[in-house]
Order: C-alpha cells, then structure tokens, then sequence
C-alpha cells in the first residue's frame, strides 16, 4: 500500500477529519469505512442487493471529494491544498458487508446493535472510529427505496431523500428523545461519517433533519 510511503508531516495542514482518516490509515486499521447490514432476503434483493452497496460507496466517493473541492475555496494557502491525500485515502474505503439470512432476516435494529456492539467489544474497538460507532442497516423500506436509486451523477438535490438506508448508532440512552438511528439519504452518508470524526454523536445530526421529512 502507497499511503504511508511519505512522511506523514507533508499533510499537516490537512482538514480535522482527514486527519483523522489518515491517522487512522497509518496507525489502526488498513482500511475504513461503513458496515453494512443486510435484513431483507427476497428473491428480488438477492438480485438487487450489490448495487445497493455499490449505491452507498459510489455517493460516499462523490461527496468525499466534495469535501476536497469545498474546502479548496476555504483554504489560505490554496497552493499547498492538494487533491494527494484525497487520492490516496479513498482507495482503502472498504466497506464490510454482513448478510446471513439465517442470523439477520428481518432482524430488528435492537438485535443488529447487539450483534455489532457484542463485535466491536470483543476487537476492542467500540467507539474508536465512526465505522465502531454506527453502522448501516438496508431494511425492506430501505430496499424499496433505493431499487430506483440514481447514481451521483445523475441525481437530482430534490429528490436526494427519496433514497435513503438507515444508521444505527452503537451507543444509545434509552431515556433520550433520539431513538438510536435514523433514516440517512445516500448523499448525507459522508456528512455524517464527518461529523462523527469530530466526536459528535448521531443524536445532534438527528437534530438538523428537515421539519417536513424524517430523512437526513
């Protein structure tokens, strides 16, 4: 692997939550990215269920260089902000996909943070990185909506949450008002892996749903 093959002080003006992910390159893990559960077993998402996930990388790829193209205009000193570590991050997203229809067919989301939780604990790893602090779930309902799912290059801003899977955070207090997940259009993915860098937790991002629809 060629990312850490330069010193990793060349990126020291790099934005908190690529820090992050680079950090996390160089001194964890080979690999980053969401887990993915899958709890619906017909015969037509056996046959639709890749794209699914290929669905979710392709819309976490386009907004992650997003964020490189967005912070371009923030950034002082614009001659040192270069697209290399951006190109050199991305290639080991990697998400891990967990489907068993004999564990996981119509489970519920209470089963699927146990059996999560029950995982990161036993790697010691809970709460570490956003991907040990939630984790994807595609349901029946997120199934339906995503069977008609654009990909980023043809989708249109007002129909972003029209398609849309649903995160589960592993931490949750039963006593608050946030339920422990929330419904995540695919173009939100991104932002909510950001802002979970930043040590804030899903309940906050819940917070910023729009008053006329229950997806992010």
């Amino acid at each position: 692997m060629s990312l850490f093959r330069k010193p990793m002080k060349q990126y020291t003006w790099l934005p908190e939550h690529m820090r992050s992910i680079y950090d996390w390159l160089h001194y964890s893990e080979p690999t980053w990215g969401y887990t993915i559960y899958r709890t619906t077993y017909t015969p037509q998402s056996n046959a639709a269920f890749p794209r699914m996930v290929d669905l979710t990388t392709k819309y976490m790829k386009n907004e992650f260089y997003n964020s490189y193209r967005n912070s371009l205009g923030e950034y002082f000193r614009a001659n040192e902000f270069i697209i290399t570590p951006w190109n050199e991050i991305w290639p080991n997203y990697q998400p891990r996909v967990i489907e068993d229809a004999s564990r996981f067919d119509g489970a519920s989301i209470d089963q699927l943070r146990e059996h999560f939780r029950a995982d990161a604990i036993e790697r010691d790893v809970l709460d570490c990185f956003p991907g040990y602090r939630m984790f994807i779930v595609i349901d029946e309902e997120s199934f339906q909506t995503l069977q008609n799912a654009p990909f980023p290059e043809n989708s249109r801003y007002e129909e972003r949450r029209h398609h849309y899977v649903k995160l589960v955070e592993a931490e949750v207090d039963p006593s608050d008002w946030f339920q422990g997940w929330m419904k995540c259009s695919l173009p939100s993915l991104w932002e909510v892996w950001s802002d979970m860098l930043d040590g804030a937790y899903m309940r906050r991002t819940a917070s910023m749903i729009p008053d006329d629809t229950d997806v992010l």
